[in-house]
């Protein structure tokens, strides 16, 4: 496992600071990712979606959902853009459904300010498999 010291850095503090905080998360044995075929949301019903993050309050694990489904993602590098947006649901927790926009900003400006090596970085907690539940 690489050291957070050893982690690939834009240069800038901030976005550094968030990549950091991202990968605690990805570490975190609470946290699990899971690529499925159909990821739909219970409050829309029905409505495909391209990702979705559950907080379990017992025995306290977040469950991450991307929809591999190739009428959401095209390719694995909108799956990780899809990633980068359930992170951000997760370390700024505060905001909720109605400050979706505010969550899609913080995607688009980490997606552009994040280098090549730390996409990759991030693409690698992708799992290579689907789950069927």
């Amino acid at each position: 496992m690489v050291h957070l010291k050893n982690v690939p850095l834009s240069g800038d503090r901030l976005v550094d600071w968030i990549f950091k905080q991202f990968i605690i998360l990805l570490r975190k044995e609470t946290l699990h990712i899971r690529r499925r075929k159909r990821v739909i949301d219970k409050d829309l019903r029905a409505f495909a979606i391209k990702g979705k993050t559950e907080f379990h309050s017992s025995p306290h694990h977040i469950d991450i959902q991307i929809n591999s489904s190739r009428c959401q993602h095209a390719s694995r590098n909108e799956e990780l853009d899809s990633l980068i947006h359930e992170l951000s649901h997760i370390l700024f927790r505060k905001f909720t459904k109605k400050d979706e926009p505010a969550i899609e900003q913080m995607e688009d400006i980490l997606i552009a300010r994040f280098t090549q090596e730390q996409r990759r970085f991030l693409k690698s907690f992708l799992p290579g498999h689907e789950v069927k539940k």
